[in-house]
């Protein structure tokens, strides 16, 4: 059953209260990663919070190629600030997104995709607050470059709610990788906080799309840490 516009923004405004929570305390956020509960608490908690359940073992689609990402140990090789900046990079070329689909969506669903990227801003600048001076400002070239034939390619609501929704679940798995590589533990909780308001976006437009639990928990009942069902640094370097 698909959810209807007035249900998506009532669900929106429970993962923007989801979101304003996890940056109030961003800064503070340093100690001890819970890495089981952290990665299980936005999906889920979102859509118990909708009174949906149940969990799903199957891969979800990706919008980056899979045959062209390299090993994890690419990846692994980056320290936590340069983790932090390619984070940024990827924030911001969701914003990018965001933005080119934005012209199809009806003004019913509009203000949610507004209200989206308005989060993926924030995730930026919290992003670039751990980078430091290192952080650049700048989208992701690389990965907007694969990403538009996909744009390109978007014609109508549906195909934009499924174009965000993918490119929703490959950042929660990039960053789901992130925690298993980053060292420091302010910046390990920092990308925690981050990680299930990201994932509630992917739920909520998938409840939209009239998708099931399938989709849902595309990767299972935690989420995946497979950088292969993410967005590889190692093939998308900030320039």
């Amino acid at each position: 059953m698909q959810t209807s516009p007035k249900e998506l923004r009532q669900m929106a405004g429970d993962i923007d209260d989801m979101h304003r929570d996890s940056m109030r305390t961003f800064a503070d956020e340093i100690g001890e990663l819970h890495f089981g509960d952290e990665l299980k608490a936005g999906r889920r908690a979102f859509l118990k919070k909708a009174a949906i359940g149940g969990a799903a073992l199957t891969v979800g689609s990706s919008l980056v190629p899979i045959s062209s990402l390299l090993s994890s140990a690419g990846a692994r090789q980056l320290d936590d600030t340069a983790i932090a900046v390619f984070a940024e990079s990827v924030e911001l070329a969701a914003v990018e997104a965001y933005k080119a689909g934005a012209p199809l969506l009806s003004a019913e669903v509009l203000p949610v995709a507004e209200l989206f990227l308005g989060h993926h801003q924030e995730h930026a600048q919290a992003f670039a607050g751990i980078a430091g001076d290192a952080a650049t400002g700048e989208p992701n070239a690389a990965l907007i470059e694969a990403l538009m034939p996909t744009i390109q390619g978007l014609s109508d609501e549906a195909g934009v709610l499924a174009f965000a929704k993918d490119v929703e679940n490959q950042a929660v798995a990039t960053y789901a990788f992130a925690l298993t590589a980053l060292q420091d533990p302010g910046a390990a909780q920092g990308t925690a906080t981050i990680l299930p308001v990201e994932s509630a976006h992917a739920a909520a437009l998938s409840l939209a799309l009239g998708e099931g639990p399938d989709q849902w928990f595309p990767n299972g009942a935690f989420e995946s840490a497979d950088i292969a069902q993410g967005i590889n640094p190692a093939d998308f370097p900030v320039s």
